[in-house]
């Protein structure tokens, strides 16, 4: 797959490191007349993961993210995804993938492992950190404790809630699968603030 202009939570397949700059600026260089620019603030490692928040433009190759920065702190920057106009895409950008597609074991991403539930395919997950959740409406619905399960079919990130993804089902111990939050899906914290490669993420 490839980076899109989608809000949606993004793992670094590629075996680069993807720079992350405070702003935007003009560039007479760039489709849409913006680039990154100002300081690099954080890196994306490969393995890593952050969510994007869409352009308004699709023809702008430059793109605001939500990631870790190097106080492992929840931080917004930008990425650029092109060297410049007529020039194509940087290589990784081909390599990035959605967040669902991959579990961790706690060294490495594996294909994330599924499930049928009431008869849809769902990719499972597995809470490692205590994180937060909330309703559609961004209230708060408490914290979902370590070991809960949860199923997802996408990798939408929350539009006020940026760090967040998109998850339908969870199971609490040998229980059943249920709505995850009540009549269906919420949006969990994907613990950036906790970590966000591997051998730290909060959610495996």
């Amino acid at each position: 797959m490839a980076l899109s202009n989608n809000r949606v939570a993004w793992v670094n397949r590629s075996g680069s490191n993807i720079p992350v700059y405070e702003k935007t600026v003009s560039s007479s260089f760039h489709t849409g007349g913006l680039t990154v620019g100002g300081s690099q603030i954080g890196t994306i490692a490969p393995n890593g993961f952050y969510t994007l928040i869409p352009n308004d433009s699709f023809y702008i190759t430059s793109y605001q993210i939500i990631f870790r920065n190097s106080s492992g702190a929840q931080a917004t920057g930008f990425i650029e995804t092109s060297p410049g106009y007529t020039l194509g895409d940087y290589a990784w950008v081909q390599y990035q993938e959605p967040y669902h597609f991959y579990n961790s074991n706690g060294t490495t991403l594996s294909a994330s492992a599924t499930e049928s539930i009431g008869g849809t395919t769902y990719r499972i997950f597995t809470v490692e950190k205590a994180v937060t959740y909330r309703n559609p409406s961004g209230v708060s619905q408490g914290t979902l404790a370590v070991g809960t399960k949860l199923a997802t079919t996408q990798s939408t990130a929350g539009q006020t809630y940026g760090g967040y993804m998109l998850f339908t089902k969870k199971k609490v111990g040998a229980g059943s699968w249920t709505d995850l939050v009540t009549g269906g899906y919420g949006f969990v914290d994907l613990g950036l603030s906790l970590g966000a490669m591997p051998n730290n993420r909060a959610i495996y």
